[in-house]
């Protein structure tokens, strides 16, 4: 009997499971930013940081990273990966 299929299969399972930093898991969070980092393009809600891309949208208020303030109630949509989140959508929340 030949095992190598079985084995295979088991270690590609166990691969996709045993590795979750290459998964992209997608959330959201609302609240008030906190604090601004420049330097780094990034800001702080709810005791999270989220970094900005050049793919990050802004609707209802902020046009651009320089829009925002500390202080403002903001609805973000963020990917997560390798341990950062990256802010995909920010929006003012009412």
């Amino acid at each position: 009997m030949n095992l190598f299929p079985h084995a295979l299969a088991a270690s590609l399972l166990l691969g996709t499971v045993a590795n979750p930093v290459l998964a992209d898991s997608r959330d959201s969070l609302e609240g008030r930013i906190q604090s601004i980092d420049a330097a780094r393009r990034s800001f702080v809600v709810g005791g999270q940081t989220l970094l900005t891309t050049a793919a990050t949208d802004y609707d209802d208020g902020p046009e651009s990273f320089a829009d925002l303030k500390p202080g403002m109630k903001v609805k973000v949509d963020h990917s997560q990966r390798g341990g950062q989140r990256f802010a995909r959508d920010v929006e003012l929340d009412d």
